[in-house]
């Protein structure tokens, strides 16, 4: 009999533990720890980030930055950093927003507007670089890389054409060298159609 009281007292309090075991974890995991009235924040990891830059530009959306970075740890965030823009939506948990930045990154819209042809080279390049992860310099840089042009059959007259009127969906983290590709791709496509 008194054995029997003892391993029943060892079973609840097993119970008791594992209750509170388990409701540690969930709120861990499942509740809400945003910090922003907004219905949605962006957060911009550039491509070379690591998990302290990350970690740093979530601080202040988030209430409960422990749970994140415990929950990040579990799912191999911490290692796998990957650039790009993502939105962090008012009311995600520790879960939502791992499996977010996990994820495929959003788009942006890069809308080239026909008036080009009257602006200077360092003008669309900051154009440009106001919209993504490249850095002006690094757009100049590449917007006047007479060797390219050259290959491609085209000089420094032409890139008011090249980078004329058009809208783009691409990733935020795309490089200078990737965006030239891109428009370059599809000024050869629009001249194939003419």
């Amino acid at each position: 009999m008194y054995i029997r009281k003892i391993l029943i007292g060892i079973l609840i309090t097993g119970i008791v533990i594992g209750f509170f075991v388990i409701y540690n974890i969930t709120q861990t995991i499942f509740k809400p720890i945003t910090a922003f009235n907004n219905e949605e924040a962006y957060i911009h990891i550039p491509s070379d980030a690591d998990f302290l830059f990350v970690q740093k530009e979530l601080k202040p959306l988030l209430t409960d930055t422990e749970s994140f970075v415990t929950l990040a740890k579990k799912k191999g965030y911490i290692e796998n950093v990957k650039g790009g823009k993502y939105i962090i939506r008012k009311g995600m948990n520790s879960n939502d927003i791992v499996k977010t930045l996990q994820g495929k990154s959003e788009l942006v819209k890069i809308t080239l507007p026909a008036s080009h042809e009257l602006k200077m080279i360092k003008e669309i390049a900051r154009d440009i670089s106001i919209q993504i992860e490249a850095s002006e310099a690094e757009m100049h840089e590449i917007l006047i890389d007479t060797v390219y042009l050259n290959e491609k059959g085209y000089g420094l007259k032409d890139l008011q054409y090249i980078y004329g009127a058009h809208t783009y969906t691409i990733p935020w983290n795309t490089s200078a060298e990737e965006f030239r590709s891109i428009v370059y791709k599809n000024y050869e496509k629009r001249k194939q159609r003419q």
